[in-house]
């Protein structure tokens, strides 16, 4: 695979990569270095990526798992501080902060799933894609105002079902 195929197939998908990642990661330097992480990947492999069928999917399986590694990571770095840090009280109990984030995440998709399908695709072009109202209303038919309203709906029902 040459550098131009390359950056056509997935250094374009680079912004939702990030949006990817700072959402499982909450914090911008984290997110920003997993993406570079699986960039750097992907290029040192790029003679075996002729094969995949979907760059996309594939890179944000990457990313997503990426993020995983690197919060199951700091959670036990943190667990060796607490235990070399206090030897003489008892052991810290384990930190839940990736297992909680992990949970929300698959209660706040589930929630998503069960969304009408007009709304899911709203969902999906404004925060995963990022794309702007204008570009949606080109892409679905419906009315800036409409797609607003169907918006906030959708993220009202996401955050009665995580309350």
């Amino acid at each position: 695979m040459t550098s131009t195929e390359f950056s056509c197939a997935y250094l374009s998908l680079s912004d939702e990569l990030y949006r990817v990642a700072l959402y499982m990661m909450e914090s911008q330097d984290e997110a920003e270095d997993v993406v570079q992480d699986v960039f750097i990947k992907l290029w040192q492999s790029r003679d075996g990526l002729d094969g995949i069928g979907n760059p996309k999917a594939y890179c944000l399986t990457l990313v997503r798992n990426a993020c995983i590694d690197r919060i199951r990571k700091a959670s036990r770095t943190r667990q060796a501080k607490a235990g070399t840090e206090e030897l003489e009280c008892e052991p810290a109990p384990p930190s839940e902060s990736g297992l909680e984030a992990r949970e929300r995440l698959r209660e706040v998709i589930k929630l998503v799933e069960k969304l009408p399908p007009r709304q899911q695709e709203i969902l999906r072009l404004r925060v995963f894609e990022g794309l702007s109202y204008e570009e949606i209303s080109r892409r679905t038919g419906l009315n800036q105002l409409s797609l607003r309203v169907l918006l906030s709906t959708a993220r009202k029902t996401i955050r009665k079902g995580i309350s």
